[in-house]
């Protein structure tokens, strides 16, 4: 008579388990900023499996909200001091929060949760 324990299910769609080559390039798409190169390598490349793909345009849909918002904050011509330490400070605070998105993604990935953007879905189901 032995029991089997359940876990309860996650309600998180998780993603199968992928090659270790796989996962190391999903990882690197990740990376703040320099992930955009693997990033569009993966995209550009034919050979590379649908997850790095996914993986790949969520990376660079991510970065390109970041840049073009950060751009548009450096901009605007300001006057005055306080004007302009308010500027700074929206930008470092957009800054970080890229940064801990791309943290946060990468630690759904070393949880074999899915990684995606409500925005980038096909199906909003997905990533309920």
């Amino acid at each position: 008579m032995s029991k089997q324990i359940k876990r309860p299910q996650d309600r998180h769609q998780t993603i199968s388990r992928e090659s270790a080559q796989e996962r190391v390039q999903m990882f690197l798409c990740l990376i703040p900023v320099f992930g955009l190169i693997p990033a569009a390598i993966a995209l550009v490349r034919q050979r590379s499996s649908r997850k790095v793909r996914d993986v790949s345009q969520v990376a660079i849909a991510l970065m390109l909200t970041w840049a073009i918002a950060y751009g548009a904050m450096g901009g605007v011509p300001t006057e005055g001091e306080s004007v302009q330490v308010v500027g700074e400070l929206v930008k470092a605070s957009l800054s970080s929060g890229y940064f801990a998105f791309c943290m946060y993604l990468m630690y759904r990935l070393y949880r074999h949760q899915s990684v995606g953007l409500p925005w980038l879905s096909r199906d909003r189901s997905q990533n309920l």
